[in-house]
């Protein structure tokens, strides 16, 4: 039997347009725990929930979608659509009806990636770029606590642009530094992850956690950083040149059995990729 590489290509979908189940202008991805595939489309105003095969299974239409510019699912389905520069979050029921809106710290003049994540007990970690923070809320939107970020060693001030959470810790992406942090659900700084070989580190695209292991996006060229949850960094993924044109967007999500999606919003596809980190 053939091993499988550690980060095999599993295929590509997306088929560009403006009907359901199509994409034009996507942004997101997000995925559940079985992992199923989430985008929104800044273009038609979708919403839109997939098999990680590509097969399309909801679609709806709303307004928050059109200057959105990130997505994410809870442990009970529900959707939350992100308009960042505007500080709003709208959530979903998990068949699209409308449940209740947000309010966090907008971020009006920061660019480029935006990703936030919801715990299993409903909370909600929010990176505040603008003010070096991340905002923890609970399933109403009420701020629990605020965890700053501090400067990295070099006194670069921390532009926190990701929080992804897993079922112990937060991991949280600095883009001006280039670090991976790891905070206990306290907010307590357990950790920082970065390469000493580095130096400046390529540019920040996406963070996920999934499989006892960590992601970190990093362009361009593209490429797939793995880590250890205790920041030992196992190997560097050129993904097979398969986003090696992309030159201003992509995007990552992963699932708990370690399949990650990445989103080219300009190719108007995703490809799906299986993490192989533990075989013998």
């Amino acid at each position: 039997m053939v091993k499988p590489p550690p980060i095999e290509f599993i295929q590509e979908w997306g088929v560009r347009g403006t009907e359901p189940g199509q994409l034009e202008n996507p942004a997101g991805p997000a995925m559940d725990s079985i992992g199923r595939v989430y985008l929104l489309d800044r273009a038609t105003r979708f919403v839109q929930k997939f098999e990680t095969t590509g097969i399309p299974l909801l679609s709806f239409e709303t307004y928050a979608a059109r200057e959105a510019d990130s997505i994410a699912v809870d442990s009970g389905g529900a959707i939350y659509v992100a308009n960042s520069r505007a500080g709003t979050i709208q959530v979903f029921f998990p068949q699209g009806d409308p449940l209740r809106p947000m309010r966090v710290a907008p971020q009006r003049t920061s660019e480029g990636p935006f990703v936030f994540s919801i715990d299993a007990d409903g909370r909600i970690y929010v990176p505040d770029a603008a003010s070096a923070r991340v905002q923890v809320l609970n399933s109403h939107g009420r701020i629990l606590r605020i965890w700053r970020i501090l400067p990295d060693a070099g006194e670069k001030v921390a532009h926190p642009f990701a929080a992804v959470v897993d079922s112990d810790a937060v991991y949280v992406g600095d883009a001006a530094g280039g670090r991976i942090l790891k905070f206990a659900r306290d907010g307590a700084q357990i950790a920082a992850f970065k390469a000493a070989d580095s130096g400046e580190a390529p540019h920040f695209l996406g963070l996920a956690v999934a499989a006892k292991h960590v992601f970190a996006l990093r362009g361009f060229p593209l490429q797939l950083e793995v880590w250890t949850e205790d920041g030992h960094r196992e190997l560097v993924d050129t993904l097979g040149g398969r986003l090696s044109a992309i030159e201003s967007a992509a995007y990552l999500a992963a699932d708990a059995a370690g399949d990650l999606v990445v989103l080219d919003p300009q190719g108007r596809r995703v490809l799906h990729f299986r993490a192989h980190l533990d075989l013998p």
